[in-house]
């Protein structure tokens, strides 16, 4: 049996069971292979736009006798797929804006599937506002730390969400709803961000710097918030169970 990592493993565990799956950005194949070893995916295409990556995939794909249920495909994002084709779309490791760009330039596809899993690296507000923008909602998130950095994981589907408040697409409206266990985390790590960009601004003497200077300054006073508020929560619950 395949040995995937736990960053892998979050994204497999959104993966519903029977469904046709496609890794684009596949890189080494691992997810895929590890989805039809463990039967959770009866099929999986692999695609990336890289050829040795691919053929990396493809030495795995041979290693474990998964090449009657994998399909190794090259090409650019979805367009290596037919609108319906696969249930679910994983596109991971890689920044927001690319995963955006990926489902933008393939509607038809990317609306065909009836499940996205998203990983991406940065800019995970624009990704989270692209897909409530059109016509998906997310259904669930989670983050993993591991080797000192903070992964995220998206599932969306399918549906219609409305959500105004632009910090709480930054941070995750489904990891603040469920109070994840790594949010403390998140919300530091958005502050020490916010803090290094208030730092370079304050350096500047011109009035546009200073102005965005102000609208950092409001951004991290409403993390400041969050944060005591997550704090403040956390103390009741221990309360509650001592």
């Amino acid at each position: 049996m395949i040995t995937i990592s736990n960053r892998l493993k979050i994204l497999a565990n959104y993966v519903p069971g029977g469904s046709i799956v496609a890794d684009i950005g596949t890189d080494h194949g691992y997810l895929p292979v590890y989805l039809v070893l463990t039967g959770i995916s009866p099929r999986a295409i692999a695609a990336d736009i890289r050829r040795g990556p691919l053929e990396a995939a493809r030495a795995n794909v041979h290693r474990y006798r998964a090449a009657d249920k994998i399909d190794l495909r090259l090409g650019n994002g979805l367009q290596v797929l037919r609108p319906g084709e696969a249930d679910t779309i994983v596109i991971a490791g890689m920044g927001g804006g690319t995963i955006r760009d990926i489902l933008q330039a393939s509607p038809e596809v990317a609306a065909g599937a009836r499940r996205l899993i998203l990983q991406p690296m940065a800019d995970e507000k624009e990704l989270r506002q692209f897909l409530l923008q059109h016509g998906w909602t997310i259904v669930d998130e989670t983050l993993l730390l591991e080797d000192g950095r903070l992964y995220l994981a998206v599932a969306a589907e399918r549906g219609h969400e409305e959500i105004k408040d632009q910090l709480m697409l930054e941070i995750g409206p489904r990891l603040w709803e469920k109070r994840h266990p790594l949010l403390t985390e998140h919300l530091q790590r958005l502050r020490q961000k916010y803090r290094r960009v208030l730092e370079g601004l304050q350096q500047s003497s011109q009035p546009a710097a200073r102005e965005k200077a102000a609208g950092i300054k409001e951004r991290l006073a409403e993390l400041e918030k969050l944060a005591k508020s997550l704090q403040n929560d956390k103390n009741n619950m221990s309360e509650i169970g001592g």
